[in-house]
């Protein structure tokens, strides 16, 4: 095997700004992972930045260089979960297909997030803080939630529309009316059975969901 030997000089040359800007991001999202864990565990008053820090194997000051707050770094966790979210619903909508095999698509792909490690975190502190006082509770970490709730349900109505103009949804019913149905019944589910909803098939919530909203 080859040897190589790194000279002295080679391992103290500087970083270049892409290093320094991976390393960062690698160093936030393991803070923002961990963090993440904890609130889902004990919620947000329940764990500190000394103890954040001391999961994520770092120093507080490490921690205060990234986020200057565990607010800061509690609205990072929301965001990414929220952001998440609506990815997915954007690549649906972007998807080949009519209407229903859009809303397929989405709710498949939003139930597999939905309980992957990490995001399964994220839908338990938003299940908690919407049980604790909805968008006023979220408001108090600087996150509308009315306005991220807005642009699902504009996203939402697209998928709709686009299948009662195709045939695949019920068109007796304004879109606006079929993505309040389909949100009071994911959130509703989620909300009043925090744990046992994971462990409904897929297929069981996509056929309820598609009585509900007239899907053909």
């Amino acid at each position: 095997m080859t040897e190589y030997i790194v000279s002295k000089k080679e391992k103290h040359m500087p970083r270049t700004k892409t290093q320094t800007e991976q390393i960062r991001a690698e160093s936030q999202a393991k803070i923002i992972a961990t963090a993440r864990r904890l609130f889902a565990e004990r919620g947000y008053d329940g764990c500190t930045v000394s103890e954040i820090a001391k999961q994520a194997g770092m120093s507080q000051g490490n921690i205060y260089w990234h986020f200057p707050s565990k607010e800061a770094i509690f609205q990072a966790v929301l965001m990414e979960g929220f952001q998440a979210i609506g990815g997915t619903m954007s690549e649906a909508v972007k998807s080949a297909g009519n209407g229903l095999e859009k809303f397929n698509r989405f709710l498949g792909d939003f139930l597999a997030l939905s309980r992957e490690k990490g995001a399964d975190e994220f839908i338990s502190i938003m299940i908690t803080f919407l049980a604790q006082g909805g968008v006023a509770k979220f408001a108090e970490f600087g996150i509308s939630s009315e306005q991220i709730g807005a642009g699902y349900h504009q996203t939402m109505n697209a998928i709709f529309a686009q299948g009662q103009a195709d045939g695949s949804f019920r068109s007796d019913l304004e879109p606006n009316l079929l993505t309040t149905f389909y949100f009071s019944f994911i959130n509703g589910l989620m909300l009043m059975y925090p744990h046992e909803w994971r462990d409904i098939p897929d297929d069981v919530i996509r056929e309820a969901l598609l009585r509900l909203l007239g899907g053909k």
